[in-house]
């Protein structure tokens, strides 16, 4: 009988491959030294365990640690864990790790899926360990709440502030900031902000005050070119007027941090009138604001340059502007649309095409003041005209001053009265709701779209 001897190879001993994972919530100088303190003593005590190597350290710093969506090296380590290079990962505490106790223990059971345990110093919980779980609930739980009063705290002590009218820091075209003072007016950019005003409030649409700054190369609030968007919150911005609303957004809740448009007052508003230097005056400011909402065409056809000035003669309810672009009546194109009585309880019995009170307007201020102006535009409107009313051939405009001048309209051919107008008009309703004629007309005055 033959005898084998079995060569036992001796095991080589498997170190293992441990990360740790650092974070704090701020960039303040003491944070940062605890962040570097963190580092350095998980550095030091990996390199002393005999059975340890390390993977790596993954730091956040600055962030909340209830999104890990921000987190960009803890989502970096949970990828690397799935990658197979981290066998055990160490972390201050279960609140630097995750204060949201549902992400907690969610991450914990995807990387027990992986083979990778974790460790947290503070709580001395090993998830290797059978009771680990109960022990994350209960700990993460504590977090949670803990930043959720936090959270709370902070809003208090923002709102306090506001309530007492304390201006925010913010950078914003027009304005610059010391250590302590804010809204300083920055001569260069104020005299653009200045120009986009004027220019606007005397009738200029903002796409061509966009397309003469881009040509003109000026400097734009943001980025390399101007963009829409800038120049009408340019437009709507309060602190170029000297004040400013606070709390126009709020955080939704401590886990989600999503900033909210204060659009519902959920949470109060406060307005501060006259907190800083204004860079354009107020009446300015305020007419903006009007010819703003005038051309909002999202809420309905334009109303610009007449607003809610005009009435019906017959029953008195305000005119309408209605979209009579590209109509033709007769053959002739009607321009700028017209000022009827429709809509909800119009009497519809009066039309008025904008060329004609148009004209009329203009004669009238220049009978009044002796200028001739173009076209009729908001501003001067506001300043110098306190009402206007309409007839069949007439109109009649009550100036601030106390004066009065009325105008006859030209109506040389009958048909285009405001009642035979109206006449014809509503029979070309008619005709579009019998379906004898299809509506290729967006947003027509007096018909609805679901007409």
């Amino acid at each position: 009988m033959r005898t084998v001897t079995r060569i036992e190879r001796p095991e080589v001993e498997s170190r293992k491959r441990v990360a740790a994972y650092c974070r704090v919530s701020t960039d303040h100088e003491a944070q940062m030294d605890s962040l570097e303190n963190q580092m350095a003593a998980f550095n030091m005590r990996i390199a002393m365990h005999p059975g340890w190597e390390l993977a790596n350290l993954y730091v956040d710093e600055g962030l909340s640690g209830t999104s890990m969506r921000q987190r960009v090296q803890f989502r970096q380590m949970i990828e690397d864990c799935k990658a197979g290079l981290i066998d055990y990962i160490i972390t201050k505490s279960v609140s630097r790790f995750a204060r949201n106790t549902v992400d907690t223990l969610t991450t914990v059971r995807e990387l027990k899926k992986y083979g990778v345990e974790l460790y947290f110093e503070k709580e001395k919980i090993d998830t290797a360990d059978s009771l680990s779980e109960m022990m994350l609930t209960i700990m993460a739980s504590f977090a949670q709440e803990e930043s959720r009063s936090i959270s709370e705290n902070v809003k208090w002590g923002i709102r306090k502030r506001f309530e007492a009218g304390e201006e925010v820091k913010v950078p914003l075209y027009g304005f610059y900031h010391t250590d302590d003072q804010l809204f300083l007016i920055q001569k260069d950019e104020a005299a653009v902000v200045r120009e986009v005003f004027e220019r606007f409030v005397h009738g200029e649409m903002p796409q061509s005050i966009l397309n003469d700054m881009i040509a003109r190369g000026v400097k734009p609030p943001a980025g390399n070119c101007w963009k829409r968007l800038q120049l009408d919150r340019m437009i709507k911005n309060e602190k170029y007027a000297g004040d400013v609303i606070l709390q126009k957004t709020y955080v939704e809740n401590h886990l989600t941090h999503r900033q909210i448009r204060n659009r519902d007052e959920k949470v109060t508003k406060y307005h501060v009138r006259d907190a800083h230097a204004a860079i354009v005056d107020r009446h300015m400011f305020d007419q903006a604001q009007k010819i703003m909402a005038m051309r909002n065409v999202a809420i309905g056809n334009s109303t610009y340059p007449y607003g809610d000035i005009l009435h019906c003669p017959h029953c008195g309810k305000v005119l309408t502007h209605g979209s009579l672009n590209n109509f033709y009546y007769d053959g002739e194109k009607i321009q700028n649309g017209g000022w009827g009585c429709y809509g909800a309880e119009g009497c519809g019995s009066y039309l008025l095409i904008q060329n004609r009170l148009d004209e009329a307007v203009i004669a009238a201020f220049e009978e009044k003041y002796g200028e001739r102006k173009e076209r009729v535009d908001y501003y001067w409107l506001d300043d110098t005209v306190e009402s206007i009313e309409l007839d069949e051939r007439t109109v009649t405009i009550r100036w601030k001053d106390g004066d009065a001048s009325t105008v006859e309209m030209d109506f040389s051919e009958g048909r285009y009265t405001p009642s035979a107008y109206a006449d014809f008009y509503n029979e070309f309703l008619d005709r579009i709701r019998s379906g004898e004629k299809k509506n290729k007309y967006k947003n027509l005055m007096g018909l609805n779209m679901e007409d």
